[in-house]
């Protein structure tokens, strides 16, 4: 069991020490972003595990499932995570430091997320021993974590649009965070499959990072012609 917790945390250990060896991001503002991922969480996990199943209102399982994974995981929680980077710190970072900040708390999430997973699975399949549930876990580092930390930090290069609109020249980008909805929800949706369709995630994920980075250079941009 501990040995599935360590692993867990790979991913986040090694973005700690990056940061820390580069002095890219200070120490107490990593923890910080640490404590908003493991925060956020928390009524996440509720929401997944202890919603209501409300598919009888549907006629179609399939319209049912887009609009639960646009709303819940979607709406819900990236609308969450946004307002949880509201407090991180960002006076004195460029835009790329606090998008790895915003990465860092996304990757802290997804983490967090993936213990709570270990334990369900270990209470729902005793039968199978706590050893094979580790390749879920290193599916997770490659899927789950990675969708979390580029909507997280599209959620970040939103909230840095609006603190930089740059003297009214500039608009917020609400497209932003449309766009970090709209990969989440129908990243779940399709890893909800158990056929061929789920391999549309990947592509959800491979769309997220691109995104990620267009987004990323069109702010960045915008702020270098400012200086």
């Amino acid at each position: 069991m501990i040995i599935g917790i360590i692993l867990c945390f790979i991913p986040l250990i090694i973005a700690l020490l990056v940061f820390t060896l580069t002095k890219r991001l200070k120490f107490t503002h990593q923890l910080l972003a640490i404590l908003f991922g493991l925060v956020a969480v928390i009524p996440i996990s509720f929401l997944q595990f202890f919603i209501p199943d409300l598919s009888g209102l549907f006629k179609s399982p399939i319209l049912f499932s887009i609009i639960r994974s646009l709303i819940l995981y979607g709406l819900i929680e990236e609308a969450l995570k946004t307002a949880l980077i509201l407090p991180l710190p960002h006076k004195t970072y460029s835009c790329f430091n606090f998008l790895m900040l915003a990465f860092l708390m996304g990757l802290a999430l997804g983490c967090f997320e993936s213990v709570v997973y270990f334990f369900d699975h270990m209470q729902t399949a005793k039968a199978k021993g706590a050893q094979l549930l580790f390749l879920p876990i290193f599916l997770r580092i490659f899927t789950s974590d990675i969708i979390h930390v580029t909507c997280t930090g599209l959620g970040g290069l939103f909230i840095w649009s609006c603190r930089n609109v740059y003297g009214g020249k500039k608009s917020p980008r609400i497209s932003i965070l449309i766009t970090a909805i709209l990969l989440h929800g129908f990243y779940d949706f399709f890893a909800g499959f158990n056929n061929n369709l789920r391999w549309f995630s990947a592509a959800v994920i491979l769309l997220a990072i691109m995104e990620c980075r267009i987004k990323y250079t069109a702010l960045s941009g915008d702020e270098n012609a400012t200086v």
